[in-house]
């Protein structure tokens, strides 16, 4: 199945107006808002969707309180949304909308959609590493710019829980495409990357107590971008819930920050990349396999 990433996310919460702020301390753009809802966007377009919890046009939530209701998959064409809204309909109820975006559940009950991508390519930021011994890559006299703003410029991935993680990563794998990048040990869940991707992973799914969202991940562009951002956060008042530190899985650095809607956000950077020649490893899920290195970080007085 020819699906490319996340394209939106909509999540039902118990204060528009505060899981709004938060959104904006983030670094996300607002670009629609009202008393019931709120569209804020990443640099690429994919959107972040904000919602009343009680909201009749939100799917089904999997938990109760704030949490996460639809996630939106971006393909490359009306005849791949044909392919999956067939392949879907053979064994559940499948909507489309006015757009002729396609919408059901997975077999967790998370509302799950699809729609032509409308994710817009986002110039990559340049490279301003300076490595010692190699041509500068930031010019000559220039030093770091750290007032300048951050915007988050895609989804990265999305994680959620379940009480039974193997029947939801096959769903994933064999009715849509996902291919599994890295696993953990006894069903324990798996790191899946859409077939479009070349990311290490778009999707995390997680055997848990109960079904719920555990964080969605935004792409920065390196770490200082994550470092500046999240002391940002911090200042604002908003709590960290993990590192900063860099995952052993993916390799990526990361920040989560808890949020209003029901699971952390992450600010991610410098993840691997995959194809189909990557050799998938299987893994024992213990703190060890979390991070390489993790840290909690305050600012210094004063800001």
């Amino acid at each position: 199945m020819p699906i490319n990433g996340i394209d939106a996310v909509y999540f039902g919460v118990e204060d528009i107006e505060k899981a709004t702020q938060f959104f904006v301390d983030f670094g996300l753009e607002k670009v629609q808002e009202s008393a019931t809802q709120t569209s804020l966007e990443t640099r690429d377009g994919g959107t972040v969707e904000i919602r009343a919890v009680d909201d009749a046009s939100l799917p089904k939530a999997v938990t109760s309180g704030p949490t996460i209701r639809e996630i939106v998959w971006g393909v490359e064409d009306e005849e791949a949304l044909e392919t999956i809204a067939a392949e879907l309909s053979r064994d559940r109820a499948v909507e489309r909308d006015a757009d002729n975006g396609v919408h059901t559940t997975d077999d967790g009950g998370f509302g799950i959609a699809f729609r032509v991508a409308r994710r817009r390519p986002a110039s990559p930021a340049p490279n301003m590493l300076n490595i010692y011994g190699a041509t500068p890559n930031r010019p000559m006299n220039v030093p770091v710019d750290f007032e300048k703003p951050i915007r988050p410029a895609a989804f990265a991935h999305v994680v959620i829980m379940t009480t039974d993680a193997e029947h939801a990563i096959k769903f994933y794998t064999e009715r849509l495409g996902f291919r599994i990048t890295d696993k953990f040990r006894e069903g324990r869940g798996a790191f899946l990357r859409a077939p479009n991707s070349t990311y290490h992973h778009t999707m995390f799914i997680v055997q848990g107590p109960a079904s719920g969202l555990h964080h969605v991940a935004f792409h920065v562009t390196d770490f200082n971008e994550i470092v500046m951002a999240g002391t940002r956060m911090l200042e604002k008042g908003w709590a960290p819930e993990m590192g900063p530190g860099r995952h052993i899985i993916g390799s990526n650095y990361f920040w989560y920050f808890k949020s209003p809607c029901g699971g952390a956000m992450e600010l991610t950077a410098d993840m691997d990349r995959a194809d189909d020649d990557w050799q998938m490893r299987e893994w024992t899920m213990s703190p060890r396999t979390g991070a390489a290195w993790i840290t909690q970080f305050q600012p210094m007085p004063g800001g």
